[in-house]
């Protein structure tokens, strides 16, 4: 059976909501994501809806036991990264801006890489150390 979107949504545990929201609300609503509201002051999440309708959503969320002191490593079992489509590697570089101006770090400033023609991305860490990507690739951006 085919599934119907590509995904439908990610829930992130985090250890420090308040945070996390701030970095996402900063990161996700220039990326196209539009808050949705939820019932908790700890709890924040975005939905991106396509032209055809289909939608992802992101959640943040403080974690359902004890939050450890541990950061995410991406070398660990489990996610080693998310990465997020952009338009132009303009707006690869509008999202650098962004995110350096409020003092986020980024570890890898925008760039080219070999992994096919026109491939323009920077990396970055989440407040919990979850690694993201925002990439242009022509390959797979209309």
């Amino acid at each position: 059976m085919p599934t119907r979107e590509f995904l439908s949504h990610i829930d992130l545990a985090v250890a420090d909501p308040a945070e996390a929201i701030r970095f996402y609300e900063l990161l996700l609503t220039a990326l196209g994501f539009a808050r949705t509201e939820l019932d908790s002051p700890d709890r924040a999440s975005w939905r991106l809806i396509a032209e055809d309708g289909s939608h992802f959503e992101i959640e943040v969320r403080p974690p359902r036991g004890t939050p450890s002191a541990r950061r995410h490593n991406r070398n660990d079992p489990g996610i080693d990264h998310l990465a997020f489509h952009a338009d132009s590697p303009a707006d690869v570089d509008s999202i650098f801006d962004r995110l350096t101006a409020y003092g986020y770090p980024v570890d890898e400033p925008p760039r080219h890489y070999d992994y096919s023609p026109g491939y323009y991305a920077l990396g970055f860490d989440d407040p919990n150390g979850i690694r993201l990507e925002v990439v242009h690739d022509p390959g797979t951006n209309p």
